[in-house]
């Protein structure tokens, strides 16, 4: 091995020994997993940053929030962030949906008669427009939201997903 590619090697195992411990650190490697490297992340940990960041800072209400801006917020990238979610069998759109529609019938339900438009509610929700908001609101309750408005403004009680 020539001189320089020895000095880059160490260059390169030493960043490598920062990084694995900053990982440590920041509670994304497990005491007894952290020589193996990256593919020993907890990814239990991250998926848990990112739920409080949804509940507490509801981030999901953003329609133009991305993977990227929501791995960085977390302290990872957009690879071992959606390697987390396909752990969990889902994927990032559908992760933040599901978040979107809880929070879209919730609003439906405490708005009651003060609902103005599937499109307020909508937007409210982070969805980027209202047709994606019916197309999966539909799929995951069974009705359209224009339906679900209609029982809530009839009076009927809805069943509870």
């Amino acid at each position: 091995m020539t001189h320089t590619c020895l000095k880059m090697s160490r260059r390169k195992s030493r960043l490598n020994t920062a990084v694995m411990k900053g990982l440590y650190l920041l509670g994304l490697l497990n005491e007894d997993n952290r020589k193996r490297g990256p593919s020993s992340f907890n990814f239990g940990k991250i998926l848990e940053k990112v739920n409080d960041l949804m509940v507490n800072e509801e981030l999901f209400r953003s329609p133009s929030l991305t993977i990227n801006q929501l791995a960085r917020r977390v302290g990872t990238n957009r690879t071992y962030l959606s390697k987390c979610f396909h752990l969990h069998n889902t994927n990032y759109v559908d992760y933040i949906n599901e978040y979107r529609l809880k929070y879209s019938k919730s609003l439906m339900e405490k708005m009651g008669g003060e609902i103005k438009s599937i499109t307020e509610v909508s937007e409210l929700s982070g969805f980027p427009n209202p047709r994606s908001f019916s197309c999966c609101f539909t799929k995951r309750f069974g009705k359209t939201p224009s339906q679900f408005k209609r029982e809530l403004l009839a009076g009927s009680t809805p069943p509870r997903f």
